[in-house]
């Protein structure tokens, strides 16, 4: 059982497992991501936070304690210099896992563990809607005229004349439109009266014409008869003639 028991072990002894985590974490620091198993980049974790915990510390104390893990004196100059300064607006969580599948051979799932340089960017607050105030008409209160005051009587008076002069303006509006509907009705029967007039005289022109053809059929009839009745006239032997030449063979 493990009670008690806080860390893997990993088959090793615990020289081994120590050297091996010192070497991860000096990596890591030197060049900011490694690829290992995901079992060993979660104990791994636990360590570089705790490292980066001492190094945002920045006192001699904590600069020592670091040196007894990390394994090379740039290393831990480059962490107390400029990994301090990236994470020290964070709490926590300083390193990042990023699973990358199973390893080629046993199946061990495989990873990348890097360290976190992204800036915190501040939540921005959201905006209240903005509620538009409601226009309301002003109340008119009435107030009592006293004897001594005259300039509120000056104000209804120049009030009234106001609306007198609105009125009246209404009144002329009211007279002009009359007026024009007045000389609009009188041109339309000017037009109707031009229209009949033209009527009439179209119409007199026709009969005229149709009077006149008329007396020239009737003449052109006469005419006909006159000749018809002079044709006749020829044609008959005259009769004194045929009694005269009976009277001389007698």
């Amino acid at each position: 059982m493990r009670h008690r028991r806080k860390a893997k072990y990993f088959g090793v002894k615990t020289a081994h497992r120590k050297a091996m985590f010192r070497n991860m974490v000096t990596s890591l620091f030197r060049h900011g991501r490694i690829t290992t198993t995901v079992t060993r980049a979660k104990e791994l974790r636990r360590l570089a936070d705790k490292l980066i915990t001492l190094a945002k510390d920045g006192s001699l104390h904590s600069r020592r304690q670091a040196l007894s893990v990390i394994m090379d004196k740039a290393v831990v100059a480059k962490l107390f210099s400029e990994i301090a300064d990236q994470m020290a607006n964070r709490k926590g969580g300083y390193t990042r896992i990023v699973r990358i599948g199973p390893r080629r051979g046993d199946g061990a799932m495989m990873c990348i563990i890097e360290l976190v340089k992204e800036s915190i960017r501040p939540l921005k607050a959201r905006k209240a809607k903005s509620v538009k105030p409601q226009e309301v008409a002003p109340t008119v209160i009435p107030t009592a005229v006293e004897k001594g005051d005259e300039q509120p009587v000056a104000e209804t008076e120049q009030v009234a004349e106001a609306f007198a002069g609105d009125g009246a303006a209404g009144s002329e509006a009211t007279e002009q439109a009359g007026g024009d509907k007045e000389v609009s009705s009188s041109a339309e029967e000017a037009a109707e009266g031009l229209e009949q007039e033209r009527a009439l005289e179209e119409s007199t022109e026709i009969e005229k014409e149709s009077v006149g053809s008329d007396a020239e059929a009737a003449s052109s009839s006469e005419e006909e008869v006159a000749g018809n009745i002079e044709i006749q006239d020829d044609d008959k032997p005259n009769e004194s003639d045929e009694s005269t030449e009976q009277v001389k063979k007698e």
